[in-house]
């Protein structure tokens, strides 16, 4: 059960990153398809990967940024 506290939320954090991703890449690779006759937007499942993935990333390097300077306080005087 303990690994689901930590694993549930990391999941729907790629998968939130995914979603974004994927919709972000396939607009603007439609865009671009349109106008230059290219393919990009069939490449949107790798780059809803790579956001979903980086998301986790960016969201646990915050999580241990303000870990480290919660822990970095001298405590507090009760005086």
């Amino acid at each position: 059960m303990f690994v689901f506290v930590f694993a549930v939320p990391a999941l729907l954090v790629v998968l939130l990153g995914y979603v974004v991703g994927y919709g972000l890449w396939a607009w603007l690779g439609g865009l671009v398809d349109d106008a230059a006759g290219t393919s990009l937007a069939s490449s949107a499942e790798p780059a809803g990967w790579v956001t979903g993935l980086l998301a986790l990333a960016l969201l646990v390097r915050a999580m241990v940024r303000r870990r480290r300077r919660r822990g970095a306080r001298p405590p507090e005087s009760s005086s």
